[in-house]
């Protein structure tokens, strides 16, 4: 999974689907119209505001009547185990279903590489598992330095910074927040950072510099060449593409 492109889909479905299982798990996200699914005798919709997740082995089936449209992301079980402790159905918050829409854009522009695509779903896994799940049973230590990263990711942070904070060397910072977050800590902060910068492209009318300024960036030409390197596009795209 993290040498190659997340399968991550637009899908439609029919009138009924037979009851089946697959040897991954699955996030249903809602678009359009509504689906009913059955995941192990538990029934449910997925529709507006609210996501399905089928873990690996679960017997689903489901059941649609009007125009519909899903983002479906396929999860290998090793990338994500906490999945299967999440509820079958789970609400999306605003900053949830603004995250389902950005990635639903990516999906539709053909913007962003395979490499940003594992990045993206790995950091939705991680918003449903925080505000779904137990208890993310984290080390203290990488807890300590994911929180430094989620309050100060709008100011310029360094490794070696973080590792001082989380009492771990470099080395030892980067392996642990990589088997329990799922990606480096260089990689989560610039991940927070290009979702932002996102965010204030579509939903405020800040000019470019002041939104690379909001997000860490001292230098507009930095801002501009890791956005465009990391969704395929220039900020001025989406800036565009809002109006």
């Amino acid at each position: 999974m993290a040498t190659s492109c997340v399968n991550l889909y637009l899908r439609s479905y029919g009138n009924e689907g037979k009851q089946h299982s697959h040897g991954h798990h699955q996030l249903v996200l809602p678009l359009l119209g509504k689906l009913s699914l059955s995941v192990d005798k538990t029934e449910g919709d997925v529709e507006r505001n609210r996501a399905a997740v089928i873990p690996s082995g679960s017997d689903h089936g489901y059941f649609a009547s009007e125009e519909n449209r899903f983002l479906v992301a396929d999860v290998p079980e090793a990338l994500a185990p906490a999945l299967e402790r999440l509820p079958f159905f789970v609400e999306l918050d605003p900053a949830l279903l603004h995250y389902v829409q950005f990635l639903h854009s990516q999906l539709v522009n053909g913007t962003g590489s395979c490499h940003t695509k594992h990045q993206m779903l790995l950091l939705l896994i991680q918003l449903l598992q925080e505000r779904h799940g137990d208890k993310l049973n984290l080390d203290r230590r990488v807890s300590v330095a994911k929180q430094f990263i989620d309050d100060n990711f709008h100011k310029k942070i360094v490794v070696t910074e973080l590792a001082i904070v989380a009492h771990l060397s470099i080395r030892q910072l980067n392996e642990l927040f990589r088997t329990q977050i799922g990606m480096t800590p260089h990689h989560y902060l610039t991940e927070l950072r290009m979702q932002e910068s996102w965010r204030l492209l579509e939903q405020s009318d800040l000019n470019i510099q002041r939104i690379a300024d909001a997000v860490g960036y001292g230098s507009l030409s930095s801002f501009s060449d890791r956005f465009s390197r990391h969704f395929g596009k220039p900020p001025s795209y989406f800036r565009r593409k809002s109006k």
